[in-house]
This record gives structure tokens, sequence and C-alpha cells, in this order.
């Protein structure tokens, strides 16, 4: 995803209001390009992280819906779960190499398998964009995947088990969007954008 990146930076830069000159715009891509081997470490702390936050949402939803769930058995549903989310980032990575990394337009639309492709950043807005990007098929396994594994280490009803896991499946795919939208907010106030 390096060369993504980079050219995440470019357009972010290139898209903000505050003059830049070239040799900025090349010092920040070689920061970029030296600083991978943190990238890659941050990636895997940043995983870590998501994994415990999201087991420890699925653990308290749980206990609110009165079905019994260690955060051990939660923490591994999660992870095994999220394998799905992992292939669609790797299938995701795929398509945008097949594409041509060059023709990424927009920082926002590198993502190639949700319904996000029906429209445009610019006629619903980054925030609904990010939303319906999310809405692709593998965030859909992981929802039926979620829904069978609660049913299982619960023993709950089928029903109750998909309620608890779509309330997840929408925190999940609804907070990247509610992020991008503060931060563009931000960014518009301080005149960035």
């Amino acid at each position: 995803m390096i060369p993504v990146s980079t050219k995440i930076v470019e357009l972010t830069f290139t898209s903000m209001r505050i003059p830049i000159s070239d040799a900025q715009l090349e010092t920040s891509m070689q920061l970029v390009y030296k600083l991978r081997y943190l990238q890659v470490a941050g990636s895997v702390f940043s995983y870590v992280f998501m994994l415990t936050i999201y087991t420890l949402i699925i653990w308290i939803l749980t206990k609110i819906a009165k079905q019994s769930l260690s955060f051990q058995k939660a923490f591994e549903l999660i992870i095994h779960c999220c394998f799905v989310i992992a292939i669609g980032g790797l299938v995701n990575t795929f398509i945008l190499y097949y594409q041509g990394i060059e023709n990424i337009q927009n920082m926002y639309e590198i993502s190639l398998t949700g319904l996000n492709l029906l429209t445009s950043t610019a006629s619903v807005g980054a925030p609904f964009y990010t939303f319906l990007s999310l809405i692709n098929p593998f965030y859909i396994w992981f929802l039926v995947l979620l829904t069978l594994g609660l049913a299982v280490l619960t023993e709950a009803k089928f029903i109750k088990a998909f309620t608890i896991g779509l309330i997840f499946w929408i925190m999940i795919i609804a907070f990247p969007a509610i992020v991008i939208y503060f931060t563009q907010l931000f960014m518009h106030r301080k005149g960035l954008f």
C-alpha cells in the first residue's frame, strides 16, 4: 500500500488551499517513503487496537442483550470475522494496482468494491461516499459470519444474534464516515480545504 499511500498524500497536499511548492511536495513524498517501515509497524498496532475495541463493543452489546459471551470468545470471534475484511482489503489493493495507481484522482475514491461505485464524492460528499464504500461484499460477509458466530457462541436465537451483529456492523461502517465528516469540518473552518 506504500505507493497508494504516497499517491493519497500527494492528492491531499495538492487539494489543500495552502500554497505548497514542488520541493515541499517532493520532500513530503520522500518522507512518506522513508517512513514505510514505521507505517507497517503502526498498521500492526492499529489492527491490534481495532480488534480489541471491536471485541469490547461486541462483548458489551452481548451483555446488554443479556447473552453470555466471554471476552476471550468474543475476541476469537472478531479475529475470525476480520479475516474477511483483510481479504477485502487485499482484493481492493489488487484492483487498485490493476487499474493503475497513477489513475487515482481523488483521495477518497480508492475503495473499489462497495456501493460507492454507483456514485462519486462530488455528488454525495466524502462522508457518505466513505459509508457507501464499506457496504461491500466483504463487510456483508463479515456480518453473516458475525451473526452465525454469535448465534452459536451465545446460543441466542438467530434474530437476536443478527440484531447484535447488525448494530455492531452499522457502528463500524458509520465510524469512518463520522471521522471524515468532522475532519472535513475542521479543515474547512481552518481554511485548509
